[in-house]
């Protein structure tokens, strides 16, 4: 998920009658998708950050429990969101008793200013829970100026089943689960603030619709105090919840209802009312999202574009930060990365028909890779037509996408029959639907998240590797193959895997040492 702004009048088409001028309109343009899948990072940090938790002790496995203890009948509660202390929007969170379930009813809204151009965001999530507030069922949609994504999810034995996509072009696909899980929305309301006792960690299996993983949450109860909002003073538990290697901290009143939320990136929850959450968002522009993800550096880069070789300080080493001795080498927290070289030839004919099971999930089917969909494997072949070289065809299929997707920003969660649909997106759809297509012609295909230099500062940016015995980079928003070596790659893989670098916005520091 990512979403950023462009300025309405910035439009990209590919006009043949007049070449020359919009290649300088690619030049100056195409720069401004770098950093736009942040902010699809930033509304996952608010999701999380709104969700309302219940929490269970470490000592006792509460999935197995039997353990009843209804919250009230109905509640409501507001909360204000703030970045750098500017109000972004507001979430709503609805609890209401249905015979033996409880229906949760969760909003959450969010105004985003990039670049200048302010753009609205909603996310709903409705679930259905049991008395012990795990998942019985599920819908959660995520809407946009362009597209609305839907999902939807159902407990049926030990498996979720789960139904996604757009009306008309449902996809079905259920998944294993090793435990019963919770959604996260408005489970404190579950929670008896009576149990609490300064010094004790409590787990707590968590679903998220977004990512389709559930992840286990940790949190400590680290002290009672006095917190002050709005000119009022509450006594409050002050829990920290570890999110991905980053602390979030919450205060919840002695009524168990919540106070206040600090995450990342500045990102602060308040409890507010139905008229003050809704009213006085902050559109003046001056908090700019695009710009605050930015790693600033104080060596300038030349001509970064051409670059083959770049050798870069990090302050920490990110976990996840994938080390293949070829591309990227690491020594120390020094970090090397050169261009792959060629020639870029495969030992196989399309499509690709190997044994090696490490690579069979790259040429099949996700539930937001559509590749095996009839109108974009029809569309994959009527591009590379009988050229079964993976190098040219590859090629052949990035030059496409960079030719005829709009470089806009598209708010929803990137998912390659839409985007074929639409037409439109930024990094995060150029590089879903190049997956899509190169997969439908059997090229072993993946996504990469991770830094570009432009102008001073490294932003978040996705990309894409095909398998040519051994994996080569390709940009289809900068019609790059293989990409220059101011991408950095921080992971690879769907969006389960790309909220790992969730933990590194806001601490990575980046030191340029050394380029050619």
């Amino acid at each position: 998920m990512r979403h950023a702004l462009f300025p309405q009048g910035d439009i990209y088409r590919i006009n043949t009658l007049n070449q020359c001028k919009n290649t300088r309109m690619r030049k100056s343009l195409v720069y401004k998708i770098f950093g736009i899948v942040i902010v699809g990072f930033w509304l996952f940090v608010m999701a999380e950050l709104v969700k309302k938790i219940h929490f269970a002790p470490n000592s006792a496995d509460f999935t197995q429990s039997t353990e009843k203890r209804p919250p009230p009948g109905s509640s409501e509660n507001w909360m204000e969101i703030l970045c750098k202390g500017r109000k972004v929007g507001y979430s709503v969170t609805r609890l209401t008793k249905i015979k033996k379930e409880f229906e949760v009813r969760e909003e959450i809204f969010l105004t985003v200013n990039l670049m200048g151009s302010v753009h609205k965001i909603m996310s709903c999530t409705r679930a259905m829970v049991d008395e012990r507030f795990l998942l019985n069922r599920f819908d959660f949609s995520l809407s946009s100026d362009l597209i609305t994504f839907n999902i939807s999810g159902q407990i049926e034995g030990n498996s979720l089943s789960l139904v996604m996509g757009e009306p008309g072009k449902e996809q079905v696909q259920s998944i294993n689960l090793p435990e019963r899980p919770m959604i996260s929305a408005g489970l404190t309301q579950f929670f008896e603030p009576s149990t609490l006792k300064i010094g004790e960690s409590f787990r707590f299996p968590l679903f998220d619709p977004v990512s389709m993983t559930t992840n286990p949450a940790i949190v400590k109860v680290v002290a009672k105090e006095k917190i002050k909002l709005h000119d009022q003073t509450y006594r409050a538990f002050r829990l920290e919840m570890d999110f991905l290697g980053r602390p979030l901290v919450f205060w919840l009143d002695e009524e168990g209802v919540p106070l206040k939320e600090e995450g990342l990136m500045g990102f602060t929850l308040v409890r507010s009312s139905p008229i003050r959450a809704q009213l006085d968002f902050d559109e003046s522009k001056k908090l700019d999202f695009y710009d605050l993800s930015a790693i600033r550096v104080k060596k300038k880069l030349k001509s970064a574009r051409k670059l083959s070789y770049l050798r870069v300080e990090l302050n920490h080493v990110p976990a996840a930060l994938p080390i293949d001795n070829t591309r990227q080498s690491l020594n120390g927290r020094v970090l090397s990365v050169t261009k792959e070289s060629p020639p870029f030839t495969a030992s196989y004919a399309l499509p690709y028909g190997g044994n090696d099971k490490e690579l069979l999930p790259y040429v099949e089917p996700e539930m937001l890779i559509q590749c095996g969909d009839k109108e974009i494997v029809k569309l994959a072949g009527e591009i590379v037509e009988d050229n079964t070289d993976p190098f040219m065809a590859a090629k052949e299929i990035m030059s496409w996408v960079f030719e005829n997707l709009e470089k806009v920003p598209v708010v929803s969660i990137p998912d390659a029959k839409a985007i074929l649909t639409h037409r439109k997106g930024d990094c995060n759809e150029h590089a879903t639907l190049l997956t899509a297509l190169l997969r439908a012609v059997g090229v072993p295909a993946r996504i990469v998240v991770g830094l570009v230099y432009k102008d001073g500062k490294f932003y978040y940016h996705a990309w894409n590797e095909a398998y040519l015995d051994k994996w080569i980079s390709l940009d289809a928003v900068l019609n790059q193959m293989p990409v220059d070596a101011t991408h950095i790659k921080l992971v690879d893989g769907g969006i389960e895997k790309q909220i790992q670098i969730v933990g590194t916005i806001g601490t990575l520091a980046v030191t340029i040492l050394d380029y050619r």
